[in-house]
């Protein structure tokens, strides 16, 4: 077993002084994240920190465009995908982070498949595949680990160390 310990003690994360932004645990560990390509991803993320304390934003689409570096044809299919996850709700112009359910609401091979992105976006979906099991993680772990464990085992087909 790893031994944990801070890397930087004067650089420890607290909460925020303000604000209502934070990643669930079940993000990963429910499958959620496997089953979002990164574009939506980005955009959950996006939404999680703009909310207010009942997950309510209003960013436009052209500034989520900016924010992101999204072409504006990207954005209404990313956000259907967190729609139709269960992970958003949208009605022109509110966004709502929703709560999370015990499962993902739809499988990954119902998802649409999203069309290649231009070659000017670093974000690309990942390719449709059945998603690998949640990542089995140790309390405490920091969301990066997290991130980075997923990502290994998605590259790995879904096998752990």
């Amino acid at each position: 077993m790893i031994q944990k310990r801070p890397l930087n003690p004067r650089r420890l994360r607290s909460h925020p002084p303000r604000g209502f932004g934070w990643l669930d645990h079940r993000l990963l560990r429910q499958g959620y994240l496997a089953r979002c390509s990164a574009p939506a991803t980005a955009l959950y993320c996006l939404l999680v920190c703009a909310g207010d304390g009942y997950g309510l934003s209003f960013y436009s689409d052209p500034r989520i465009c900016a924010l992101l570096g999204l072409e504006p044809a990207l954005l209404p299919r990313v956000r259907r995908e967190l729609v139709e996850l269960g992970l958003v709700a949208y009605q022109k112009p509110l966004y709502q982070v929703l709560a999370l359910g015990d499962a993902p609401v739809c499988a990954p091979a119902s998802r649409p498949a999203l069309p290649a992105p231009p070659q000017s976006m670093k974000l690309s979906p990942p390719p449709e595949r059945p998603a690998p099991a949640p990542v089995p993680v140790a309390p405490g772990v920091s969301l990066r680990a997290m991130v980075e464990a997923a990502l290994a085992a998605a590259r790995t087909g879904g096998q752990h160390d």
